[in-house]
């Protein structure tokens, strides 16, 4: 099979680092290191020093929501919204900001409205979840909750009002007197994970109550579809193909509105950013199809966006990494959110090798962000932030995974003292420090890149059962691909693609009838069918860049690499499995040995090696061990400093 190859694309506009890194640090020359310090389940006596203590490991921008139930004061008429302390000195965020920019660190803000954060009800007071507002109703009848009790649709007028109060106050109270560039609030993001959380969940999940309904009619009789709009509001199964594929462009649509909503409420100066949940790419009711059927609107929205990372432990789960490949190569995000110590399902992420595993995979797939979510373990709240313990046990939780502190493995505790977690911040602090410059101004090293036509995952959404979807085999083909073979296909939109810098064979899948004319280099698919291999075999036949950059002995650890300038090379070998492998360059030129669960990041210069860093192993455990031109490369070794 033969592809179409591209031409080498301008030097100007190389790397990534446009993006999120200089909106939060204008001028940034490395990525930064984002710490969410949750200031409402801190003493305000230690605020001071948590905060300086935060920007002596490495933090450079501090980050926390603002949770709405805790700052509302005072019953019916007379509401009110306490931001200075007055009622209570935990309140006191114009004081915390003053605190933060004396400790010389920029503040991104997270007003919500739902902020999730493991706060009752989201940090929504109690009467929006209650019988007087209409719920957030997907299409499939389910009602979103949290805690047991139901998410009011932030499409409903009513709750939006309220929600607009608050937004306001926010807006008038905090952030006009502090917003940049006067003030350190360099960023706000809008909603959370959408606006509930809803960014990443199936297709018939997204909000169809009645206002939410009444909005999807409106969108569609605003281009044109006045039939279309009479027939949304019937019961879904008579909903015909092609309406439902609008139901997906909507999806993204109904996140955007709001946001732009939002942040309309808010003065100029702070950058506007939103965190997109990756996607589960093995998730059921074809989930990562319904996050990219959203892309196509959250994308062009013009905002910065960012990701969370709650898709399982990359460091330790194969499936998790594929996941991640897939959401950060295809959304283009950097880490607005990543687990520091929070030990719920997994053990491992309170101590670094963990986190740092993972900041280093989001590193080399192009993030400009590493994310210390939280960066200090909290352990003072009151009623109105503490979750409902009968709520928790509804849904299946445990309420004493909820117990003090939050975060228990974070890098600080909210005494000052260092936790395990803190090597890890300063080893990335010390490495983006040295070569973070370096890092910004490469380019991912593809072997293929494909090009994805937008209407097969909008159609996908919609596919229950009957094998994977053509974005869901990709996504495992690229993963396949990666462990297999060591080659990284890339992952780009048809009607979006931005060139490479350099010349790579580019691959395309359309929708439409199966047995259209085949074209070299492109495949057709059917939309909304199972690719039932095809999109595997595709993948796997696109010739490649360039030769093999490294082999991996035991196919267990998988190889990426980035070009950039001056002849520059970054390097990751990154080992998600339990048992150990070994990654050799071409001709031996160096060789990696990486313990299970490892991973390890080099920069050269002209076949020179200028640095390397590993995860911290843990104790009693071997550590990941680089050879460069048959030397042991130890002298060169990053360390905490």
């Amino acid at each position: 099979m033969s592809a179409r190859t591209s031409p080498p694309a301008p030097a100007a506009g190389r790397g990534p680092g446009h993006r999120m890194a200089r909106a939060l640090v204008p001028g940034a020359a490395r990525p930064v290191i984002v710490g969410e310090y949750p200031y409402y389940r801190a003493d305000p006596a230690n605020w001071a020093a948590n905060l300086r203590e935060l920007r002596a490991l490495g933090i450079d921008v501090v980050s926390w929501y603002l949770p709405w139930r805790f700052h509302e004061v005072g019953e019916g008429e007379g509401r009110s919204f306490d931001f200075t302390g007055r009622t209570d000195p935990q309140r006191d965020v114009v004081g915390l900001l003053e605190l933060a920019a004396r400790a010389g660190l920029a503040v991104l803000l997270k007003p919500g409205p739902f902020i999730h954060a493991e706060v009752q009800l989201g940090g929504l007071p109690d009467r929006l979840c209650g019988p007087a507002h209409a719920p957030y109703q997907g299409l499939d009848g389910a009602v979103l909750t949290s805690q047991a009790k139901p998410l009011p649709s932030l499409l409903d007028p009513a709750v939006r009002a309220e929600a607009d109060r608050w937004l306001r106050a926010v807006a008038d109270e905090v952030v006009a007197k502090a917003a940049a560039p006067y003030g350190p609030v360099v960023a706000l993001q809008l909603g959370n994970e959408g606006m509930a959380g809803e960014a990443h969940l199936p297709i018939d999940a997204q909000d169809a109550s009645p206002a939410g309904r009444e909005a999807f009619a409106r969108w569609l009789a605003g281009r044109g579809l006045t039939d279309e709009a009479a027939r949304s509001a019937e019961e879904l199964d008579r909903w015909p193909t092609a309406l439902r594929m609008l139901w997906s462009r909507w999806s993204g649509h109904a996140i955007t509105g709001l946001w732009d909503h939002i942040s309309g409420l808010f003065p100029d100066g702070p950058a506007r950013m939103a965190n997109v949940p990756l996607a589960n790419a093995a998730a059921p009711r074809a989930a990562l199809d319904a996050w990219a059927a959203r892309q196509r609107a959250l994308a062009g929205s013009g905002y910065l966006l960012g990701h969370t990372e709650w898709v399982g432990n990359p460091a330790r789960d194969p499936a998790a990494l594929s996941s991640h490949l897939t959401g950060i190569l295809l959304g283009g995000t950097d880490v607005a959110e990543a687990n520091w110590g929070f030990t719920w399902t997994d053990d491992t992420f309170a101590a670094p090798g963990t986190p740092v595993f993972n900041a280093l995979l989001a590193l080399l797939l192009g993030s400009t962000t590493v994310s210390v979510y939280t960066a200090c373990a909290a352990g003072t709240w009151n009623a109105l932030v503490d979750m409902d313990p009968e709520g928790l046990r509804a849904e299946g939780v445990d309420p004493a995974l909820h117990a003090p502190p939050y975060c228990p493995g974070a890098p600080l505790a909210e005494s000052g003292a260092h936790q395990a977690n803190a090597q890890g911040v300063r080893l990335l602090a010390a490495f983006l420090d040295r070569f973070g410059g370096i890092l910004l101004d490469t380019e991912p090293e593809l072997d293929a890149l494909v090009l994805l036509d937008r209407a097969l995952p909008e159609a996908g959404a919609w596919q229950r059962g009957g094998g994977r979807t053509p974005l869901g085999e990709l996504a495992d083909s690229v993963h396949a691909q990666l462990r297999d073979s060591g080659r990284l296909i890339g992952l780009g939109w048809l009607d979006a693609h931005r060139v490479p810098d350099r010349a790579v064979p580019v691959g395309v899948l359309r929708a439409g009838h199966p047995d259209a004319p085949a074209v070299p280099g492109e495949l057709t698919v059917a939309a909304g069918a199972p690719a039932a291999g095809a999109v595997a075999a595709f993948v796997a036949a696109l010739p490649s860049a360039g030769a093999p950059r490294g082999t991996s002995e035991g196919r267990r650890a998988v190889l990426l690499a980035r070009t950039g300038p001056e002849d520059v090379r970054v390097i990751g070998g990154f080992n998600p499995t339990d048992a150990a492998d070994r990654i050799t360059g071409p001709d031996g030129a160096w060789e990696l040995d990486l313990p299970a669960g490892s991973a390890a990041v080099a920069v050269s210069r002209g076949g020179s090696l200028l640095g390397w860093l590993a995860t911290p192993a843990p104790e009693g455990s071997a550590a990941a061990a680089l050879t460069w031109a048959g030397e042991k490369a130890d002298a060169l070794r990053v360390t905490a400093s």
